[in-house]
């Protein structure tokens, strides 16, 4: 058994195929087979059911992959020891996240250190169209943001992982006439003034919805989420926002402010997840952060 062997077995198990792994791992699918094989054959033991539609991992394989990605993560863990004690300014993860994210960082990176406290993390809060091109250009190893279909289908390049599927609401104050209804749609936005935040996804979504109701106006646009929560709270204004992490702003939280689900005129879905480029894999200490911040979001 070695390394080789492992990290091929783990990348067969997460594409289920033995022609899409060794095309990620940029060796032929033969190579990769034989390397199984000869792993099943020390092992006495079948790890794969192969079929025309691919490799599915039979019982004993998924215990013995989830063993192979605990020593790949110490065979990772004793380069970062080595390579950090060597050269102490390596950044180890490079992580760009826009504000939501925000909300489930800190739980994320206290769990994920107790783990692996020799990683070095850096994060940059950002909006969701600069992560995306953090990741294209490599100042990121992955993003943290929130997503819509237009954006997956005009990035081919990329690859998207939704965590959450949410929801459009509209943030008021509890005094306003908004706060009564079930539901708001487009025509109950008349003579409404809205908070805007400076990212080009909240933008567009907001200018498309002024061209149905030409007499919403912008109140005013900052990033400031105590700004915001202030101003919908005293009445002047209100905010479109994805239904995630609103229970832990206080003023949602002490009844101040109101959470109505929104009908888009036009169905628009925004999704909140992962983003990475398909150009090379995660190492297995981002995949690790990852994990952590998905259990974190819970």
């Amino acid at each position: 058994m070695n390394l080789l062997q492992l990290e091929y077995v783990i990348e067969v198990a997460k594409t289920k195929s033995l022609i899409s792994a060794a095309d990620n791992l940029h060796i032929s699918p033969s190579a990769i087979s034989k390397a199984i094989t000869n792993l099943e054959t020390e092992l006495q033991t079948k790890l794969f059911n192969r079929s025309r539609l691919g490799a599915e991992l039979t019982e004993e394989g998924k215990f013995i992959v989830s063993k192979a990605h605990e020593i790949m993560l110490k065979v990772e863990d004793i380069s970062v020891f080595v390579h950090q004690n060597n050269h102490p300014e390596k950044v180890n993860i490079s992580v760009s996240a826009n504000t939501n994210a925000m909300f489930v960082i800190p739980s994320t990176l206290a769990s994920y250190k107790k783990n692996y406290p020799y990683s070095q993390i850096e994060i940059f809060e950002k909006k969701p169209y600069a992560i995306l091109s953090d990741i294209k250009t490599d100042k990121a190893d992955f993003g943290i943001t929130v997503f819509t279909d237009e954006m997956v289908a005009s990035n081919p390049e990329l690859e998207f992982e939704t965590i959450y599927e949410g929801a459009t609401v509209i943030c008021v104050s509890k005094n306003s006439q908004l706060a009564y209804l079930e539901y708001v749609q487009v025509e109950d936005l008349v003579n409404q003034s809205v908070i805007l935040s400076e990212d080009h996804l909240t933008e567009d979504f907001v200018n498309e919805l002024i061209q149905y109701v030409p007499e919403m106006n912008i109140l005013l646009t900052t990033n400031n989420v105590n700004v915001i929560s202030e101003t919908v709270s005293e009445g002047l204004g209100v905010v479109f926002a994805m239904n995630i992490f609103l229970n832990r702003v206080t003023n949602i939280q002490n009844g101040n402010i109101i959470a109505i689900p929104f009908i888009h005129p036009r169905s628009l879905r925004f999704s909140f997840g992962i983003v990475r480029t398909k150009r090379k894999r995660l190492s297995e200490h981002s995949k690790q952060f990852i994990k952590a911040f998905k259990q974190n979001f819970q």
